[in-house]
């Protein structure tokens, strides 16, 4: 597995990514959203598109893209919070008082023929590799912290309804919590404090 830093000469990658169609002709939640739900409100899928392609473009690449073969088959949504507008302003998951080089993991999707396959956890040892290499001090992330109930006997639908991440699998790697609030937790990894490795 190969992962990079999502670069504008690797937009068509993430388009393919986000774009690929399934098995019934639809494509994934990505190439709906593109990861813009925390960064800027867009009423149209076009719009969304170019927010997230102007993000690439500019001075903070919004996340990392993973490869195997060659083929592109995972994204983690990484980067300062500040670039989080929404985020930043949420009076749930806002910054916490003097917060200074904080970065935010906000993301995951993996191609479906690779799920549970390891790509999650790899792109989660890279998002804290590459938010530590920016120079931040500490990276946050929001799992969920009680599913749907129509999620739990459905690994698909659970899968769809973990796309901030799971709990567990920030506690394995030295997060910790520190604001729960509403569906989701805050979870916080000091860069003093982090382990290596994943699930």
């Amino acid at each position: 597995m190969d992962i990079q830093v999502v670069s504008p000469e690797r937009w068509c990658d993430l388009v393919q990514l986000f774009e690929r169609k399934g098995p019934r002709g639809g494509v994934p939640i990505p190439g709906h959203c593109w990861c813009m739900a925390w960064r800027e409100q867009h009423e149209a899928r076009t719009a969304r598109k170019a927010g997230l392609k102007a993000a690439v473009d500019g001075p903070h690449s919004p996340g990392l893209i993973a490869y195997v073969d060659g083929r592109p088959v995972g994204w983690v949504a990484v980067a300062p919070r500040e670039d989080h507008v929404r985020l930043e302003q949420s009076r749930k998951y806002g910054p916490e008082p003097e917060d200074e080089g904080v970065f935010a993991v906000t993301c995951f999707y993996v191609d479906r023929d690779l799920r549970g396959t390891g790509v999650a956890s790899a792109l989660l040892d890279a998002a804290i590799a590459h938010a530590r290499a920016s120079g931040a001090t500490a990276l946050d992330a929001f799992p969920k912290m009680n599913h749907a109930p129509h999620t739990l006997n459905n690994r698909r639908a659970e899968e769809n309804d973990s796309w901030m991440g799971r709990r567990a699998s920030y506690e394995s790697c030295g997060f910790v919590p520190i604001r729960d609030s509403g569906a989701r937790s805050v979870m916080r990894l000091h860069f003093d404090q982090a382990l290596s490795g994943g699930e």
